[in-house]
């Protein structure tokens, strides 16, 4: 946490042992250096003055901590607020502070400094706290260490605070090199949080979608997928068919809308928590690509629907008739009926059609299609023959072919119904499904 950035900032380990001697130890001042400055006999050497500083600092243990943390609350808001900030923060920065200082005279304590800076960064990770955050407060820390020093040596007449100057550099480096320890021991278990977290995920909205639907499972699940029990829900389904199609590899980003993903086998299942935003605003951000097909059932209420509103996704998917389409069910009622009881539909596309299959191929085909078209056209045949590039008297003596063939008649409200529904089953369903059933219908007409 924000706590450990003060030990790990403060890194005197790097200013070397304290030592007796008068004036800097050997090679201390580096190549190219301003030369140093003058001191009197008596003046301690920048090593001594920042030792003698630290040991200061350290005597004053709980009130210099404090005001560590009051410096990170106030240039962190993160920190500043009591409700995300780690409760620990105080016993963290005042553990930190005490073994950077210790380290700061006894070389032999880094150690000690990095496992705190590393063991700060797995809990911070462990508590789900944002690293940068985690890292201002480290270098916050660190800065207010590092002008307590300098405050020490003032105050207390150590020594000319300016010395200092010498080994801050080596301060600032140290400093630097455990924010990158403490980024690497946070982004380490991060992952592992994350994984875990997601499959965590995973499991508890597969069950939800597998009609557990006991209440105190709805609500943990609730919890557990930051999702509101009673909220507006739909689902769409997502199938590929290979080798060209691929699903997508992220979920759409909808504004005011969270979407969650399940995967299984070639099919995938997006949750999407609508709030306020109508059906079609998912239904806009949902892209069929090739090799693809999307069903997307209408709006269910509270998260205990969402294995009817998976039924009904997968029977909008059912009812589409080639790859790119997005379908939903609300739209396409009609047609969920017919593959919600496929032998049913098949029973009555075979009562209604079969007298075509006596027909030559080649007339059977023409009368379908040119029935088909009527029926996209709205029952008009001027617009049917516009679309078949033909006359409108020849749309017309097929549909009367049609009529006498099957004995339906077009303009009766009854038989236009089950024409509609016999040949929509047949689209759905394809030509073998209906036939296959042609040998049982025969039996029960003989029987």
């Amino acid at each position: 946490m924000h706590t450990s950035s003060v030990r790990g900032a403060v890194r005197p380990r790097v200013t070397t042992t304290a030592t007796t001697t008068a004036g800097p130890r050997p090679g201390a001042a580096a190549v190219g250096s301003p030369p140093p400055l003058p001191e009197p006999a008596d003046e301690p050497s920048p090593h001594q003055l920042f030792d003698h500083a630290c040991r200061r600092l350290l005597g004053r243990g709980r009130a210099f901590s404090d005001t560590v943390v009051d410096q990170i609350r106030t240039e962190v808001p993160y920190y500043a607020d009591p409700v995300l900030a780690p409760p620990d923060l105080p016993q963290s920065v005042y553990k930190g502070v005490r073994i950077t200082l210790e380290a700061a005279l006894d070389p032999g304590r880094i150690v000690d400094v990095e496992r705190y800076t590393r063991e700060l960064g797995i809990c911070r990770a462990e508590e789900s706290r944002p690293l940068d955050e985690v890292l201002h407060a480290f270098r916050v820390a660190g800065s207010e260490v590092w002008s307590g020093i300098i405050g020490a040596a003032e105050r207390d007449g150590l020594g000319d605070q300016r010395h200092l100057v010498r080994v801050a550099e080596l301060v600032w480096k140290s400093n630097d090199r455990d924010c990158v320890l403490l980024a690497d021991a946070y982004r380490q278990v991060a992952k592992g949080v994350a994984s875990r977290h997601t499959e965590r995920v995973r499991l508890i909205l597969a069950a939800v979608l597998e009609s557990r639907n006991d209440p105190a499972f709805i609500r943990d699940a609730a919890s557990i997928l930051n999702l509101p029990p009673d909220g507006r829900f739909a689902l769409a389904e997502i199938r590929v068919t290979p080798p060209f199609g691929r699903t997508p590899d992220a979920v759409p980003e909808i504004c005011g809308m969270r979407v969650l993903r399940h995967t299984g086998g070639r099919r995938d299942v997006l949750v999407a928590h609508l709030g306020d935003r109508p059906l079609d605003a998912l239904v806009s951000a949902l892209d069929a690509g090739p090799g693809m097909r999307i069903g997307v059932s209408p709006v269910v209420q509270g998260l205990e629907n969402l294995p009817r509103a998976r039924d009904m996704a997968g029977l909008a998917l059912r009812t589409c008739r080639g790859d790119g389409e997005v379908a939903r069910l609300d739209a396409r009622l009609p047609d969920g009926l017919l593959i919600s009881r496929p032998d049913l539909s098949a029973e009555l596309a075979l009562r209604v059609l079969r007298p075509l299959y006596d027909l030559e191929p080649a007339d059977r085909d023409t009368l379908i299609d040119t029935l088909g078209v009527w029926i996209e056209k709205g029952g008009s045949a001027v617009q049917a023959a516009r679309h078949m590039l033909c006359h409108r008297n020849t749309v017309l003596n097929r549909l009367r072919r049609f009529e006498q063939i099957t004995g339906l008649e077009l303009s009766r409200p009854r038989d236009l119904v089950r024409l509609t529904l016999a040949f929509d089953a047949l689209q759905l369903l394809g030509p073998a499904a209906v036939l296959g059933g042609a040998d049982a219908w025969d039996g029960d007409v003989d029987g």
